[in-house]
């Protein structure tokens, strides 16, 4: 919009001027430029006014509430940063004496200013419950990178040590939600989940989107899922895929990238806001699952050297973003919000920085404990909240054919 303004504006100008051309021998040069100059003064103040002349920068202020933006009919968000909040910085504490000293919780997580105050009296910490069967979808070009596209790799083999069975989902990281969603849906039905066990699917990235329309696509098994965590999910889809879908189709989707096949290339098309809000509108999620969001922003100084070009890129339309997503199109409909974490979207949950570091090492090492920390407290939450729902009689369950 910017752009086809400013391009309004440039033709307005070069209209005008052609205009004064045609009549400079005909009408006297100064009875005609003064209108002239009068009607593009005005042109250009009213293209001001309406905001459209130059983009607008917000300031950056966490002094907002919460929010979010879904299709109308869908649930709305519930808000338990509150009890998240207690439960990182709790664990936080417990692991003080293996933490650097300049860690403190308030550093790792946002507070709005809706965000209710800690209670005055703190309920202790969860126990860990290992019934909990867990699945991890990757994102986007997971499997071009596979040392670093597996989300939480320290944090899960601390719970496996802990007697947790936790499996990633081998999707194609350059291919679209409905072939992915097939992958997870043959994970799912070879997995042999005990009675006892829920399944809770974590997805990063694309691979909450991956998540959902598995769900939708694949009823029948998505009576198996318990619950649904996406950590910087592409919900609503992504202002960046908008702008890169088309590039990427004409000059990138049936090349090699690194360990990774081409898959069926659909893999920003199934990211651009208009296929995935439109998609939401018209696939009710299911209500037999329990869903939670985390979102992810960080200012400008912390976010990483490769997503700075996708920073510039949303950073006029609104400041509070992790990189790649605005973080009112990172929350499920429906979903129990669970924190605003302080990281960009790699940050959140791979070790991109690790491995190509650009940062100094007090930082790298501080992200890897972030991870480390966020990954348990979001499975004691989890697990918490599952423990107070009644695990549902599956002869009670609806049948199919």
């Amino acid at each position: 919009m910017l752009a086809r303004n400013k391009d309004m504006v440039n033709n307005s100008a070069t209209t005008i001027w052609g205009f004064s051309s045609a009549l400079r021998n005909t009408v006297n040069i100064r009875e005609i430029m003064v209108p002239v100059r009068l009607l593009l003064r005005f042109t250009v103040m009213v293209m001001t006014i309406l905001g459209c002349a130059q983009p607008y920068k917000y300031p950056y202020t966490i002094d907002y509430p919460g929010a979010y933006i879904h299709p109308i009919g869908t649930p709305s968000i519930v808000d338990g940063r509150e009890r998240f909040r207690e439960i990182f910085c709790e664990l936080m504490e417990s692991k003080r004496e293996i933490q650097s000293p300049y860690i403190e919780c308030e550093d790792y997580l946002w507070r709005l200013n809706d965000e209710p105050l800690p209670a005055a009296v703190r309920t202790p910490l969860p126990a860990h419950d290992t019934r909990l069967r867990i699945l991890i979808v990757l994102g986007a070009f997971s499997d071009c990178i596979p040392e670093i596209g597996k989300p939480y790799k320290l944090g899960t083999e601390r719970l496996i040590r802990l007697g947790y069975r936790i499996d990633y989902v081998p999707v194609s990281g350059r291919s679209g939600s409905d072939i992915n969603a097939a992958v997870i849906a043959k994970t799912v039905a070879d997995l042999d989940i005990q009675a006892s066990e829920r399944l809770l699917l974590i997805g990063y990235s694309k691979g909450t989107t991956d998540i959902l329309h598995f769900l939708v696509n694949y009823p029948d098994l998505a009576r198996k899922v318990a619950a649904v965590l996406s950590v910087a999910g592409v919900v609503n889809g992504s202002v960046i895929a908008d702008k890169y879908a088309k590039t990427y189709h004409k000059w990138f989707e049936d090349l090699s990238l690194g360990a990774c096949w081409p898959g069926d290339g659909g893999v920003l098309e199934s990211l651009t806001r208009e296929e995935q809000f439109r998609w939401l509108a018209l696939h009710p999620l299911p209500k037999t699952v329990q869903y939670y969001s985390i979102a992810a922003f960080a200012r400008e100084e912390n976010i990483q050297a490769g997503l700075r070009l996708a920073y510039e890129l949303l950073e006029p339309i609104d400041p509070l973003h992790d990189g790649q997503l605005l973080i009112y199109d990172q929350l499920i409909p429906g979903s129990t919000l669970m924190a605003y974490v302080n990281a960009d979207h790699w940050t959140v949950a791979v070790p991109v920085d690790e491995s190509f570091s650009g940062r100094d090492p007090d930082s790298v090492a501080r992200n890897k404990k972030l991870r480390t920390l966020l990954f348990e407290a979001m499975i004691l939450f989890v697990a918490e909240r599952l423990q107070q729902t009644p695990v549902p009689d599956s002869a009670a369950l609806p049948q199919t054919n």
